[in-house]
């Protein structure tokens, strides 16, 4: 029998069967047990034949089940997807059954994702920077962060912790499942509108390229401002975070480069604010004892500002870099007894100082030594410098206006104001096309520049005669762009306008009704950029507008 068991393999059914029918011995039922075999052998030949007639081919190839997976799903890929040939990489070696079924799934898929043309990234152009990387991504372990989530490293990053091998490979999948969007192809629109034969495209390309962009592709606004109507917007006030300079606020300035104002009033408290007319949060705020601030400047570097006083002779110097607050008196026997009224000039080398009897202190601004002194027939009130610095134009009792020539200390012109018997301020355009001459009745006069200095006339006639403020006007200002002046007065509620130019027209919607609010303005400036206009008043406020025709400063 063990013979028998061992041939069984190299022999079939049936010869095993009369084999043994040979070695067993006879008995009653042998008919039977033959006849029994008979018919089993029958019916096998029966099924055998009723296949053959029903027509079913016989298997002939027989695939692991691994590939007959990825088949199926090669084929469904192309049905919904087209021809992915173009963009995957077919494996050569495809992983056996029992080892793809005892993998975990990790998110990405295997291949070859080294740079080629199929691999190339369509969704930026090689050619093109990105605008902003994180910094945090670059220090990130790829293969630790994915074997913490439970997911299988793919071969790709086995070797290492790349995170552009990965970034690579997720690229690499949303292309193959969604394909690249139109709006991506960067260099293929390039391609198509480089032609021109396609009319077309290139119109589309033309839409595409307008839709890149956002904002306003039609301007709104002209860059010449017009008259009539100004569209300005009162803001935070820009010392809402204090409220300490004092009742009355004297000076008020904009930082000729950086974003930053500087307020200070009769409590002796000069402070700077970041100006944003939103929060304009507070820098930092100084407190010179029993000093009552009457006049505040910055330098033109910028790393300065220097205040003075109507009841002391000195000034009061700060440097914003070093946090150090100086006591810089004058050179004696100068006969400077107040320092309540004075200007810088624009290269920030000279200081003039309004003192008594018409002199005009010409002063040295790092040692404050007296360097000049011009003198005027009657009392002065105003002085200002030239945009170059050249000249220096003062104002005063008897409505003359003097001409100065820094670089002679002598005087180089004169006129009479007309209609002026007292002149209480005096400003010069940026341009130095204009001069405005306020008067204590409240009238400006602008003059032109050219007519002043070429005329031999000492009584020229005013190209404009602004007749909108009823008392003393204390203040006037140009902006940088010279299209508006601001005159106010300090004796009378709402007592601020604003003057077009060169209509030399007032705007009829500012400062509006709000009496309350505006009060007596004392001080006012505008921003480097004509962006903002600061107002100082007597309550201890400065007011803060926004003119929406210039930038944000």
């Amino acid at each position: 029998m063990k013979c028998i068991l061992t041939q069984f393999n190299f022999r079939t059914l049936s010869e095993v069967r009369m084999d043994t029918a040979f070695r067993k011995p006879m008995h009653r039922g042998g008919n039977f047990s033959k006849k029994r075999r008979q018919n089993s052998d029958s019916q096998e030949e029966n099924c055998e034949s009723k296949k053959r007639r029903k027509g079913k081919p016989e298997r002939t190839n027989v695939y692991p089940l691994g590939e007959m997976a990825r088949r199926e799903e090669r084929r469904l890929e192309e049905l919904v997807l087209g021809d992915g040939s173009d963009l995957l990489n077919v494996e050569s070696e495809i992983p056996s059954s029992s080892h793809t079924s005892a993998m975990e799934d990790s998110g990405v898929e295997e291949g070859n994702y080294d740079s080629s043309p199929q691999m190339s990234d369509t969704l930026a152009s090689p050619e093109r920077e990105p605008a902003w990387q994180d910094e945090e991504d670059i220090n990130i372990c790829v293969t630790d962060a994915m074997s913490a989530q439970g997911k299988r490293v793919p071969n790709v990053l086995s070797g290492g912790s790349s995170s552009d091998a990965y970034v690579r490979i997720l690229k690499h999948k949303f292309e193959a499942t969604v394909g690249t969007p139109a709006w991506a192809e960067l260099r293929h629109r390039n391609t198509r509108k480089s032609n021109p034969s396609d009319d077309d495209d290139s119109d589309n390309d033309s839409d595409s390229e307008m839709l890149r962009h956002c904002g306003n592709f039609l301007s709104s606004q002209s860059s010449v401002l017009r008259k009539g109507t100004i569209e300005v917007k009162r803001v935070r006030d820009l010392n809402h975070d204090t409220y300490t300079e004092g009742a009355v606020i004297k000076a008020v300035q904009f930082h000729p480069t950086a974003t930053v104002a500087l307020v200070a009033g009769l409590s002796g408290v000069a402070s700077l604010f970041q100006v944003d007319g939103k929060s304009n949060t507070k820098l930092h705020s100084v407190q010179f004892d029993r000093y009552p601030i009457r006049c505040a400047r910055f330098l033109p570097s910028g790393e300065q500002f220097i205040v003075g006083s109507q009841h002391h002779g000195f000034f009061h110097s700060f440097d914003m870099m070093t946090g150090q607050n100086v006591r810089a008196l004058p050179s004696q026997g100068l006969g400077i007894t107040n320092t309540k009224n004075f200007e810088i000039s624009p290269d920030g080398r000279l200081l003039a100082v309004c003192g008594r009897f018409g002199n005009i202190h010409l002063l040295t601004v790092n040692t404050l030594e007296g360097v000049g002194l011009l003198k005027m027939n009657s009392e002065v009130s105003a002085v200002t410098f030239d945009n170059d610095g050249s000249r220096l134009f003062s104002h005063g009792e008897g409505g003359e206006v003097y001409v100065w020539d820094i670089r002679s200390r002598h005087c180089s012109g004169r006129f009479i104001d007309d209609g002026c018997i007292w002149g209480s301020s005096i400003a010069v355009a940026p341009g130095g096309r204009f001069v405005a001459c306020g008067a204590r009745s409240g009238v400006v006069n602008v003059y032109e520049t050219a007519g002043l200095l070429s005329s031999t006339n000492h009584a020229p006639k005013p190209a404009k005669i602004l007749l909108n403020l009823t008392t003393s006007s204390t203040a006037v200002k140009f902006n940088a762009s010279s299209e508006v002046l601001a005159m106010a007065s300090d004796e009378k509620v709402n007592a601020l306008r604003l003057v077009h130019f060169p209509s030399m027209t007032v705007f009829s919607n500012f400062p509006g009704s709000v009496k309350s609010v505006l009060a007596r303005p004392q001080c006012l400036d505008f921003s480097p950029g004509s962006g903002y206009l600061a107002v100082g008043n007597n309550k201890g406020t400065a007011l803060l507008y926004r003119l929406k025709h210039y930038g944000n400063y």
